[in-house]
């Protein structure tokens, strides 16, 4: 049986995890470190290899603005969630991580990162600590830009963490949706407005008393007027009011708003094709 608390916690802790990277992958300016700094605890302990620790939030955004003009790209190879009690998580991840400078001295090493994340009454949670430990040198790399994918993950954890708690985190989605949206839904008529799908959020919310989404074949893009696509499958498992087990397969294909400068991208376009139907299994 599918851990749903876990994958709950997977999504709120990869939400936050990959915006972590986005102030790095992007110019910077005050909205961006604002939202940097939106996701670190005001008491939080950060140990970065050679540099030592820091602790607190004051003078991050001065220290982040060193790496003005420098291009950057974290990629994550891998990423692990546990609950350590409940106030907080554990994330684990590994990166490949690709620097040029403006002098196009060029640098990429393997990171290990290992932190911890307290839970918030409401909302996202924070990181304590965050230890980053190099772990190699890469050697000889082609850069490759790693902005659309973590910009799309983070939108995509946070919006699956909400369609998971739906019933009781409603009002968040406003946040994720653009000013004018269509989402394609393999469940309903298209939905248009936020009434529409403040209804249909209802309806799928108060047919199951449980549920899971485990992401395979993610690909994110951004194009030429900024908007991110995304292309991702779902396995999907659930449990009805009566605790029956359901499963499914989707695949959906997203069109993401991006201001820069705002905390997550926003749905403009979703389009969702049931691969494998909605179904009661034994």
């Amino acid at each position: 049986m599918t851990n749903f608390q876990h994958t709950k916690d997977t999504h709120m802790a990869l939400a936050q995890y990959h915006r972590w990277y986005q102030a790095y992958e992007v110019e910077m300016n005050d909205a961006r470190i604002a939202n940097q700094l939106d996701i670190l605890d005001p008491e939080v302990e950060i140990t970065s290899g050679h540099l030592g620790t820091t602790k607190g939030t004051d003078g991050i955004g001065e220290r982040l603005l060193q790496f003005k003009g420098w291009r950057n790209a974290h990629h994550v190879q891998r990423a692990n969630v546990e609950r350590l009690n409940d106030t907080t998580l554990k994330l684990q991840a590994d990166i490949h991580y690709q620097n040029i400078r403006p002098d196009e001295s060029r640098y990429s090493y393997a990171i290990t990162y290992t932190t911890e994340l307290a839970l918030q009454q409401d909302g996202l949670p924070k990181f304590t600590v965050v230890n980053i430990q190099p772990t190699g040198e890469l050697g000889e790399f082609e850069f490759q830009d790693a902005y659309a994918d973590n910009r799309g993950r983070s939108f995509m954890h946070y919006w699956l963490y909400l369609m998971e708690t739906a019933s009781t985190h409603q009002e968040a989605f406003k946040e994720l949706l653009a000013p004018s949206f269509k989402l394609n839904l393999s469940t309903s008529a298209p939905v248009t407005t936020w009434e529409a799908f403040q209804a249909w959020l209802t309806t799928t919310a108060s047919s199951v008393k449980d549920s899971a989404h485990t992401v395979k074949n993610f690909s994110a893009e951004q194009a030429a007027d900024g908007t991110i696509t995304v292309s991702v499958d779902f396995d999907w498992e659930g449990l009805t009011q009566a605790g029956e087990k359901m499963i499914a397969e989707t695949h959906h294909e997203w069109v993401l708003e991006n201001n820069l400068d705002e905390r997550f991208a926003r749905m403009k376009k979703m389009n969702v094709t049931q691969t494998v139907p909605f179904q009661v299994v034994k």
